[in-house]
């Protein structure tokens, strides 16, 4: 029996042309929302994805340099950093919310971490169920 897991993919509008067929290589479910910048996601979005039911969260924002709006990925991986903070005070893994930087108009590149993510989600509800 495969495990199937719910992650949410919190992105940049810009950040990629995925779909959810594109995803379809992941067996779990996959909820995207995508912002006009990963500089407006802010950690309220990341810690109500959690209350929504999912194992992990990806925030996926472009590459350092690559920003439309300069510094979006940059603002939204602090707030990466500051939902980690929050999820160690609740006693969950941080891991379970990961910044990922993606090429631009590459579905390939955002696909393969979605998928690496994943799998990281995967082993992390294991480790948690066999604890």
């Amino acid at each position: 029996m495969r495990n199937s897991f719910k992650i949410a993919i919190l992105c940049c509008n810009y950040t990629n042309l995925a779909e959810r067929e594109d995803l379809a290589v992941i067996p779990g479910e996959i909820i995207i929302k995508r912002f006009p910048c990963s500089g407006h996601i802010e950690i309220t979005d990341i810690l109500r994805s959690f209350r929504e039911g999912v194992k992990g969260v990806m925030v996926a924002g472009c590459e350092r340099g690559s920003c439309h709006n300069l510094r979006g990925s940059e603002r939204a991986e602090r707030r990466v950093l500051g939902a980690r903070v929050i999820l160690q005070e609740l006693n969950i893994e941080p891991e379970r919310v990961s910044m990922f930087f993606v090429s631009r108009l590459d579905s390939g590149d955002f696909v393969e971490k979605a998928k690496h993510f994943y799998k990281k989600i995967v082993q992390l509800e294991r480790k948690e169920r066999s604890s």
